[in-house]
């Protein structure tokens, strides 16, 4: 689809009050950086600006105070359990305090997340009734699986295909 395609459509589905809504547009870096600009340039349905995106690696970093990051950095090789712990935490005080009264949250930048194998149907779970959420996730459909990250060296990850319902998910 083309940026100017996904922005319509996600601006259509802005309009419905209830239910779920999670969305997501893949695609690689740069196009997503365009469709950045783009949404920069368009309106929502009540004739507002698109919200900036937000960075989820930024915002987890930042809800972890200096003394425990240094800790869990010290101590992640021998216990990453705990370190995946407090990077879930974070993340969800990070997307409860985004969403309070928003409306629409924009989240690009969730490498951590998939670094530490977080769980993510929280983000299904929080986006409902008047929350929406939109990720920018750099990756591809390929044979019905969602590919994520794909220039990874590691191979790349893949999202859950029952997360983002498919008239929820675009690909640029």
């Amino acid at each position: 689809m083309t940026i100017a395609e996904v922005v319509d459509a996600l601006r259509s589905k802005l309009t419905v009050a209830s239910g779920r809504h999670l969305y997501a547009i893949l695609g690689p870096y740069p196009a997503l950086d365009a469709c950045v600009k783009r949404l920069s340039r368009a309106k929502l349905p009540n004739g507002r600006a698109f919200p900036a995106p937000l960075s989820v690696n930024r915002g987890i970093l930042d809800a972890i105070p200096d003394d425990d990051f240094k800790r869990l950095t010290r101590d992640e090789v021998i216990y990453p359990e705990p370190t995946a712990a407090h990077i879930r935490q974070a993340f969800e005080s990070f997307l409860r305090s985004q969403l309070q009264g928003r409306g629409l949250v924009i989240l690009r930048d969730l490498e951590l997340l998939f670094a530490y194998g977080i769980e993510l149907n929280m983000l299904r779970v929080l986006a409902a009734n008047n929350d929406h959420i939109l990720l920018l996730l750099p990756g591809r459909r390929k044979r019905g699986q969602i590919l994520l990250f794909p220039e990874n060296d590691q191979g790349p990850c893949t999202l859950p295909t029952t997360l983002i319902a498919a008239n929820h998910l675009w690909e640029l």
